[in-house]
């Protein structure tokens, strides 16, 4: 194998590791954002709250869109 492809290919590896670990935050991130947007109990105003959980899952929406795009690309 040539050492032009081998480079190649551990790029690629590093391309869908980077997209795999993205995708992991988005959910986090997703799951973060509608527990607060939800939660009973905090120092933040309903409002407050709403705003800031929306404003996270949008996040993590526009992480997962942005991935789909790389592994779409790869």
């Amino acid at each position: 194998m040539s050492t032009v492809l081998q480079i190649e290919i551990e790029r690629v590896g590093a391309v869908q590791q980077a997209s795999r670990s993205l995708a992991r935050l988005a959910i986090l991130m997703r799951w973060a954002g509608e527990g607060i947007a939800t939660a009973s109990r905090s120092d933040l105003t309903p409002a407050q709250a709403q705003s800031f959980g929306l404003a996270v899952t949008w996040a993590s929406e526009e992480i997962e869109r942005h991935c789909a795009v790389i592994d779409e690309a790869m």
